[in-house]
């Protein structure tokens, strides 16, 4: 039976800036640590932001070219033609033929870049070690599970939609 005044239920829209916001908030107490830690492996590797940057993309989205990557980067043709030249003097790239343009060049990550990325994976999967040990097993699996399910139905509508626009310096 159910009581004469209806239960409001909250809108989709509301729910969704309430969790922005403890998104928000998550990422304020983690960034700090993240950051931290990456700044402390990009002094160690002596590496640039963007340079760290294309590594990332070239892990997620290789082989590309050149203007691949300056797009993906944000950066102009000419200084991502400049980064990709540093990257691969420094082994952390390879340029190799097009096989449908033989003119052209791909980039790829080196094994040597894959390291890098594979220790800043090791750094950040420790940063979130340190930061979440002292939350109850019982809330990670809950987050867990809700964020597995959050993900899966993000994955399952298909792409998001156009990404936010950044300006190529």
């Amino acid at each position: 039976m159910t009581s004469g005044a209806a239960e409001e239920q909250p809108e989709h829209g509301d729910v969704v800036v309430v969790l922005g916001k403890h998104m928000k908030t998550l990422h304020r107490y983690i960034s700090s640590q993240v950051m931290w830690a990456m700044q402390g492996q990009l002094q160690d590797d002596d590496l640039s932001f963007s340079q760290m940057s294309a590594l990332h993309q070239l892990r997620a989205y290789a082989p590309m070219s050149v203007g691949g990557l300056a797009e993906r980067t944000g950066l102009s043709l000419p200084a991502a033609s400049h980064l990709t030249d540093r990257l691969v003097v420094r082994g952390y790239a390879q340029r190799r033929e097009n096989p449908e343009d033989r003119r052209a060049k791909l980039l790829d990550l080196s094994e040597r870049g894959q390291q890098i990325l594979e220790e800043m994976d090791r750094r950040f999967s420790d940063t979130y070690r340190a930061a979440f040990s002292r939350v109850s097993l019982q809330t990670l699996q809950t987050t867990t599970a809700s964020l597995e399910a959050l993900i899966q139905e993000l994955l399952d509508s298909g792409p998001a939609g156009t990404e936010p626009e950044r300006s190529t310096p």
